[in-house]
């Protein structure tokens, strides 16, 4: 399967609710009310964001060459723990169709980590922090380990070389 990856634009919005609602409703609607003009409407700022400030928030999505929307990952900067100053990318959304196979689904999470710690160095932000609410994390967060993060329940962290 070939397919790209890109900054999203507000083209790519109503592609990328649509997988949200599609793929993933069903693992936060027993939690929260799902609001898709919501969704649309911080996706939307979030691209904004990255083409006039674009060392806070980053939303990349991977297109096949047919245009299909495969997957999409956004991240923001200058986040912090609440028991530490240090700045940190925290990821927002990391979303991979659900008929895709299993390895194709592998290939594209390995390559949103590599998205996260180049826009972690483009911002100049030490630490990046994944979180999953997924009912089956085991496999996200095996990723994860594998590509050096330290896993602490279902978040996973990194610290990466700046320099």
């Amino acid at each position: 399967m070939n397919y790209n990856w890109k900054l999203a634009n507000g083209a790519d919005v109503a592609d990328i609710v649509h997988m949200a609602q599609s793929h993933f409703q069903q693992e936060i609607d027993t939690i929260f009310t799902p609001d898709p003009v919501a969704y649309s409407r911080n996706i939307t700022l979030a691209v904004v964001n990255q083409f006039y400030l674009p060392t806070t928030e980053s939303v990349s999505i991977a297109r096949s060459d047919s245009g299909q929307l495969l997957a999409y990952t956004w991240a923001t900067s200058q986040q912090r723990a609440p028991w530490s100053d240090d700045n940190m990318v925290a990821i927002r959304m990391a979303h991979v169709a659900l008929d895709l196979t299993s390895k194709q689904r592998v290939g594209l999470v390995k390559d949103m980590m590599q998205i996260w710690e180049d826009f972690a160095r483009f911002s100049k932000t030490p630490i990046i922090c994944s979180t999953t609410m997924r009912r089956d994390q085991t496999a996200f967060l095996k990723l994860h380990e594998r590509n050096g993060y330290d896993i602490r329940g279902s978040y996973a962290y990194k610290r990466i070389d700046l320099t």
